[in-house]
C-alpha cells in the first residue's frame, strides 16, 4: 500500500542536481574571499545552466515538454533549495525575506505546478530570462565584469519585451500559462524601474560630486599667470608642511630635543658650581667680572694693548 520508491518521491534529476550543486559550492567557496562572493556561486551556476538550456527551444520554437525540459525544471528547483540551505549555513546575512525566502518558495511551487501540468517546455523557454541574472552574478564574483548598461539592456530585452511576447503566445493553447506569466510580470517591471532609478541616482551624484582636495576654484575670469600661481601654491604648501611634520617627527624620534635641554641644564649647573674657578680664569686673561655685569679689560691690559 505504501510501496513508494525514492525515484517516485524524489525525481532523479532533482536529486542529482541538488547533490552536484552542494559539491560545486564547496569546491568554489574557498576561492572566494568575501561572503557576498560565496552567496553568488550557486546563482552563477544556475543562471548559466538555465540560459543555455533555453536555447534549443528557440531553435525549435513550439516544442512540447520532453525529458530535457522536465530535467531543466527539476534542476532549477534543486538550485532554489540548495541556495536556501547553503545560505542558512554559510551566508545567512545575504538571504533576505523578499528575494530569498519568498522568491525561492514561490518558484519552487511554480516549477512543481508547471511540471504537473506538462508546461515544462514553457518554463524552460522562459529560462532565457536568467541571462541578466548571470550578468549580475558574474559581476558580483569579479567586479571587473560589471557593466550596468549590458545588464539593463539584457533585462529589458528578456524580462520586459520577451516576457510580453511569451504572455501573448502562451495563451494560444491555454490561459493558465499566460495568467501565470502575467502575475510575474509586475515583479520584473518593478525591478527594471529600480534599475532605472539607480541610473538616474548615479548620474546625479556624478554631477554633484564635490571638488577634490588639492584643487582650487579660481576667480570668475582669472588670468593664466594667476591660475598657475594659485595651483603652484596649492600643491607646494602641503608638501612643505608634510616635510616639516616629518622632520619634527624624526627630531622627536631621535630624542635630540630632550638631549639638548639636558645638556644646557648641566652646563648651567656647572657654571653655578664653579664661580671661583671662573674668576681665576678671567683674572688670568686680564678680564674683570663685576657683579651682574659684562667682563671688562683691566687697566694693565688696556695700557699694553694701546702701546702695541
Amino acid at each position: 500500500m505504501f510501496d513508494v520508491s525514492i525515484e517516485d518521491a524524489i525525481p532523479p534529476a532533482f536529486l542529482y542536481s541538488f547533490l552536484a550543486l552542494i559539491v560545486a559550492y564547496h569546491v568554489f567557496a574557498p576561492l572566494c574571499s568575501t561572503v557576498k562572493q560565496r552567496s553568488w556561486i550557486l546563482t552563477t551556476i544556475s543562471s548559466a545552466a538555465m540560459s543555455l538550456s533555453s536555447l534549443p527551444l528557440f531553435f525549435h520554437y513550439g516544442m512540447r515538454s520532453t525529458f530535457w525540459t522536465e530535467s531543466t525544471g527539476r534542476f532549477f528547483q534543486a538550485y532554489l533549495i540548495a541556495d536556501l540551505l547553503m545560505g542558512v549555513i554559510y551566508y545567512r546575512s545575504k538571504i533576505n525575506l523578499l528575494t530569498g525566502w519568498i522568491h525561492h518558495t514561490i518558484y519552487i511551487v511554480i516549477v512543481g505546478y508547471t511540471s504537473h501540468m506538462r508546461w515544462s517546455h514553457l518554463f524552460t523557454l522562459c529560462a532565457v530570462m536568467e541571462v541578466p541574472t548571470f550578468i549580475l552574478a558574474i559581476a558580483s564574483l569579479n567586479p571587473r565584469f560589471r557593466s550596468d548598461i549590458i545588464f539593463a539592456l539584457s533585462f529589458f530585452a528578456t524580462r520586459i519585451v520577451l516576457h510580453v511576447v511569451f504572455i501573448h503566445d502562451a495563451t494560444n493553447d491555454s490561459y493558465g500559462p499566460g495568467i501565470l506569466m502575467a502575475c510575474i510580470f509586475p515583479l520584473h517591471a518593478f525591478w527594471f524601474y529600480g534599475c532605472l532609478k539607480g541610473f538616474v541616482k548615479r548620474a546625479k551624484s556624478a554631477k554633484s560630486q564635490p571638488v577634490k582636495s588639492g584643487t582650487v576654484t579660481a576667480s570668475p575670469s582669472p588670468s593664466p599667470s594667476e591660475f598657475t600661481s594659485i595651483r603652484a601654491r596649492s600643491w607646494t604648501l602641503p608638501r612643505r608642511r608634510g616635510s616639516l611634520r616629518q622632520a619634527v617627527r624624526a627630531w622627536d624620534r631621535l630624542g635630540l630635543r630632550t638631549a639638548a635641554g639636558r645638556f644646557g641644564d648641566v652646563q648651567r649647573r656647572l657654571r653655578a658650581s664653579l664661580p671661583v674657578a671662573r674668576e681665576q680664569v678671567y683674572a688670568y686673561v686680564g678680564l674683570e667680572m663685576p657683579p651682574g655685569g659684562e667682563p671688562q679689560w683691566t687697566d694693565a691690559v688696556k695700557t699694553e694693548s694701546e702701546s702695541l
